[in-house]
C-alpha cells in the first residue's frame, strides 16, 4: 500500500509568494489614503477617466464629468487643465475616450460601498475606492483560476498551476493585478481567460444556454473594457466554431452579450450624440510606421526587455501551438496584438510597467511555461535548471516592481538593464 502523501496542487512557497506580492501591491497605493496625506489610491489620467463613469452615473445620474474632474485629487493640475482644454462633444459634454467596461465590471462593488453613504459623498472617498479595489482583486484571482483551468485542459493540474503562477510573477500582470487595478488590464486578462475557459467547456460538451450566455457576457464586456482586446476573442471563437453542436443553443450568446454592448452604445449616444463613435480622436493606428522591435525589445517598456522569461515561454507556446489546430488561433491572437501595439503612435503606452498592452497575451506565455515544465518531467537536472531560471526571472521582476513602485526608475522613459541595476544598487546602499 502506497502511503506517500499526495503533493499539493500548488507548492506552498509559490502560493505564499503570490499572496504576499498581491497584498503588498494593493496596500501600497492604499497606505497614503489613511495617513495625513489623504492621497487617494486612484491616481493618473487613464485611471481617473475609467473611474469617472461610476460616480457620474450612480451619484450624479448624468454623464457630465466636469464636476468629477474639478474636485478629484487623482490627477495633476496640469493634466486637469489639459483635460478641460479639450473640445466639448457634440452634446456639449466633456469627452471621455475610455470605454465604460471597467466601470461596468466595478459597478457592483461601487454600489455596495454606496449603501449608507452620506448625502454629500463624491465617490472618491476611501470606502468606494477600497470596495472597487477588492472587487477588481476578486476578478484578478478569478482570471488566474481560469488560466489554471485552461492550462490544465492540456497539462497535469500541478504543472498548470505552477506555470500560471510562475509566469504571473515574472510578467507585467503582477503590477496591474495588485497596485494598479484601476486600469483596464487586469479585467481584460480575467475576461479573456474566462471567455477561453468557457469556450473550452463548450468544446468539451457543456452546451447549456447558461454557458453560452456567460460566454457572450464575458466576450462583450471584454471588448467594451478595452476595444483592442477584441483580438483575444479569436482563440475562443475558433474553439467553439469547430465544435458547434446547436445553433439554437449558441444563439444564447447574443442576449449574454447584449447588456455590455447596450451600455457602450448608450454611453456613446449620450456623450457624443452618435451610436457608433471612435472616441480616441486623432490617436489612430498608423500602419505605415511599425515599431515591432521597439515594442518587444526596447528599454522603453519592451515586453521582453523588461520580462525576459516571457520570450522563452512564448517560444515554447509557439512550438506547441503550431502543431495543434486549437493552438493556431492563439497564435493569430498573439500576432494580432503584437501588430496593433506596434502601429500605435505612442507604442510605449506612456507610464507602464513593462508593456501593459500585452495583458491577455500573458495567457499564452503561461501555457508555454507549462510546456517547458512538463518537458522536464523525466529530467531532474533540467527541472532544477528551469526552476533556477524561473526563480531568477521572478526575482528580477519583483526587483523591478519595487523600483517602479518607489519611483526609483522612470515610469515613462527608457530604462536600460544597467540603469535598473544601478538604481537597485543605490537603493540597497542607502542612497537614491
Amino acid at each position: 500500500m502506497d502511503t506517500k502523501p499526495a503533493r499539493p496542487l500548488i507548492p506552498a512557497a509559490l502560493l505564499a509568494l503570490c499572496l504576499a506580492v498581491a497584498a503588498v501591491g494593493v496596500a501600497w497605493p492604499a497606505w497614503d489614503m489613511f495617513t495625513a496625506k489623504r492621497r487617494p489610491m486612484l491616481q493618473g489620467v487613464d485611471d481617473s477617466f475609467y473611474y469617472f463613469w461610476l460616480p457620474s452615473v450612480v451619484i450624479d445620474r448624468d454623464l457630465d464629468f466636469t464636476n468629477q474632474l474639478e474636485r478629484c485629487e487623482t490627477v495633476t493640475a496640469a493634466a486637469r487643465d489639459q483635460a478641460f482644454a479639450q473640445p466639448r462633444t457634440p452634446t456639449g459634454l466633456l469627452p471621455n475616450k475610455y470605454p465604460p467596461g471597467w466601470a461596468l465590471g466595478s459597478l457592483p462593488f461601487f454600489l455596495a460601498a454606496h449603501v449608507g453613504a452620506p448625502a454629500d459623498a463624491t465617490g472618491f472617498e476611501p470606502r468606494y475606492l477600497v470596495a472597487v479595489w477588492l472587487g477588481q482583486l476578486l476578478y484578478a484571482a478569478a482570471g488566474l483560476w481560469c488560466a489554471v483551468r485552461i492550462a490544465a485542459r492540456f497539462f497535469p493540474p500541478r504543472t498548470a498551476a505552477i506555470a500560471v503562477l510562475g509566469v504571473w510573477l515574472a510578467s507585467p500582470l503582477v503590477y496591474y493585478q495588485s497596485a494598479r487595478l484601476s486600469m483596464s488590464h487586469s479585467q481584460v486578462f480575467a475576461l479573456a481567460a474566462a471567455a477561453t475557459w468557457l469556450a473550452l467547456r463548450i468544446a468539451d460538451g457543456d452546451d447549456r444556454r447558461r454557458t453560452w450566455g456567460l460566454l457572450g457576457l464575458c466576450g462583450a464586456l471584454l471588448v467594451v473594457t478595452r476595444n483592442v482586446a477584441l483580438v483575444y476573442l479569436a482563440w475562443p471563437a475558433w474553439i467553439v466554431v469547430r465544435r458547434l453542436r446547436s445553433v439554437r443553443t449558441a444563439a444564447w450568446f447574443v442576449p449574454g452579450a447584449a447588456g455590455p454592448a447596450a451600455v457602450q452604445l448608450a454611453a456613446w449616444k449620450r456623450l457624443y450624440g452618435s451610436w457608433l463613435v471612435y472616441s480616441y480622436g486623432e490617436e489612430r493606428f498608423d500602419f505605415a510606421r511599425w515599431h515591432t522591435a521597439e515594442v518587444l525589445f526596447s528599454p522603453r517598456h519592451g515586453w521582453f526587455y523588461w520580462h525576459p522569461l516571457l520570450l522563452v515561454a512564448l517560444a515554447a507556446f509557439a512550438v506547441w501551438a503550431v502543431r495543434r489546430p486549437v493552438g493556431r488561433a492563439g497564435l493569430v491572437s498573439l500576432a494580432a496584438i503584437v501588430a496593433l501595439n506596434s502601429v500605435w503612435p505612442a507604442w510605449w503606452l506612456g507610464s507602464s510597467f513593462g508593456n501593459r498592452g500585452f495583458e491577455a497575451a500573458t495567457l499564452f506565455a503561461m501555457i508555454g511555461g507549462a510546456v517547458l515544465w512538463q518537458s522536464t518531467d523525466a529530467h531532474p537536472r533540467r527541472r532544477v535548471a528551469l526552476a533556477a531560471l524561473a526563480s531568477a526571472a521572478i526575482a528580477w521582476n519583483l526587483m523591478l516592481l519595487a523600483l517602479f513602485l518607489t519611483r526609483r526608475i522612470s515610469r515613462d522613459e527608457a530604462v536600460t538593464h544597467a540603469g535598473m541595476l544601478q538604481a537597485f544598487g543605490s537603493w540597497i546602499a542607502g542612497g537614491r
